[in-house]
């Protein structure tokens, strides 16, 4: 699996590096060490990395000659960190040749990424439009959608009919992993602006302040760290498009309410900015959570949740289409299979029986999972029961599978009437106990493991630490191959 970003860090403090590369690599990111000037110029000339970040004074020079030659093969975000107080004609010079900010040491990773991250994105957003713009309208289709149960021909037909509307608001809600954003690219494709940009973001995966930068863009000076000449956010990257916004129960009240002018002017101002900004765009949003009841409970604006509730679509459970799943799980296996370059021809019955009685928690996004790693361990024509990467569930004999689940909740109540020991049902306890299973069952693939979670890196890796979680307790992956 490629990495999410590649660092150059060039510093002469060892420790310094392997601090930097142990907190963004679990952020999923490569990092490249280099530990003096020539080292990082060797770098330059092999590899194209994303981004540097580089000591002012190196044992064989300068950090300013790096960050110059660094600025003028690409236009690639750079930080300068120095574990002495920088001169202020060495920071002006930094600043001149194109560096984002002069860090004094401890310069801690965390810092680093929260300054380094929203430059990154916007690079990739640039690089992917200019790779939009240059390639034939053949290669931007609708994306596919797999099923033919009722359940799913009903969100096809909402999808049919709002596409048709090209500025109508649409709420998207239904559990994580079920294919939300699928369904919003499907209504954006299939309308008038299919040929202008569709921007996504995810607004549990940053905090406040990062995704209002994201979101309206940045004036220049507006805070530490803002580039230079200021930046757009994606409302204006995606001008004439769509602009995604998955988990939007995740914001902030303060956000909330800049989101309404959005919808209702069509106008914002950037961060730090004091000119209108008009747009064009549609808003797609979705939620994993029941947002009336976050409107009754005061977490989310009501006046915001009746503009986007304009059309309200609901993307079912996979359990609720279950019909679906044998298409589904042919079309992961043969996608995987091409991939991978090996001979499968599908599922046994047997394993094909599973998959449909399992109750699939993480809906399509687990199925995908599980149908990836059963390609991967399996060396024949075709996948079998044992290849299943499923959850271990107490078999009822008679019962199927989607049933055990109310068979525990009756037997919890039994022994609480018989005054037995209960089973911790906390959903502090809960949680631990699901990510421990996720985490056995992807054998500790954070990227997988979240994936399944339906939360990102940082999230999972914050309650790994709270629940005393480590990559290195091997105790707890389960062999099943």
């Amino acid at each position: 699996m490629s990495s999410r970003f590649t660092i150059l860090a060039v510093d002469s403090d060892g420790s310094f590096l392997a601090e930097i590369e142990a907190t963004l690599r679990i952020e999923g990111f490569r990092v490249i060490k280099a530990s003096s000037l020539a080292d990082g110029r060797a770098v330059l000339d092999s590899q194209s990395p994303d981004a540097v970040v580089v000591d002012l004074r190196l044992p064989d020079g300068s950090g300013l000659e790096l960050l110059k030659e660094a600025r003028a093969r690409a236009d690639r975000p750079v930080l300068v960190a120095t574990a002495e107080l920088p001169d202020t004609r060495e920071v002006v010079e930094a600043v001149r040749r194109g560096a984002m900010d002069v860090l004094e040491k401890p310069a801690y990773p965390e810092r680093i990424l929260t300054l380094i991250l929203p430059a990154l994105e916007e690079r990739r957003v640039d690089q992917r439009r200019s790779r939009r713009e240059s390639s034939p309208p053949s290669q931007l289709s609708r994306p596919p959608i797999i099923g033919s149960s009722p359940a799913l021909k009903n969100v096809l037909d909402q999808v049919e009919r709002v596409a048709g509307t090209p500025s109508t608001t649409v709420l998207i809600q239904g559990e994580s992993g079920t294919g939300k954003e699928l369904v919003a690219r499907a209504i954006h494709f299939d309308g008038h602006r299919r040929k202008s940009p569709f921007m996504a973001i995810n607004c549990a995966a940053l905090n406040e302040s990062i995704l209002e930068a994201e979101l309206f863009g940045y004036e220049k000076g507006a805070f530490t760290g803002a580039v230079s000449a200021g930046k757009k956010g994606l409302f204006e990257a995606a001008s004439g498009g769509t602009v995604f916004l998955d988990e939007i129960g995740e914001m902030s009240p303060g956000l909330q309410a800049k989101i309404l002018r959005v919808l209702q002017e069509n106008s914002f101002k950037r961060v730090g900015g004091v000119q209108d900004v008009r747009v064009d765009i549609r808003i797609i949003a979705a939620t994993n959570r029941d947002l009336w009841s976050e409107v009754e409970n005061g977490a989310f604006r009501q006046d915001l949740y009746f503009r986007l509730n304009v059309m309200p679509i609901r993307v079912p459970g996979l359990r609720e289409r279950r019909e679906d799943i044998s298409e589904l799980v042919h079309f992961f296996l043969q996608r995987f299979a091409d991939s991978m370059r090996k001979p499968i021809q599908g599922a046994s019955p047997e394993a094909e029986q599973l998959l449909i009685e399992h109750p699939w928690p993480g809906n399509v996004r687990e199925l995908r999972n599980v149908c990836e790693y059963a390609v991967i361990v399996c060396d024949g024509p075709v996948i079998e029961a044992r290849h299943l990467a499923l959850p271990e569930v107490p078999q009822i004999v008679g019962q199927p599978r989607a049933a055990v689940a109310s068979s525990a909740v009756d037997s919890a109540s039994d022994n609480a009437s018989r005054n037995l020991p209960l089973k911790d049902w906390s959903l502090r306890s809960m949680e631990e106990e699901l990510i421990r299973m996720v985490l056995s069952e992807t054998r500790f693939n954070i990227t997988r493991a979240a994936r399944a979670l339906g939360i990102n890196r940082s999230t999972l890796y914050n309650k790994m630490r709270d629940y005393g979680l480590s990559r290195d307790d091997r105790r707890l992956m389960r062999q099943t191959v």
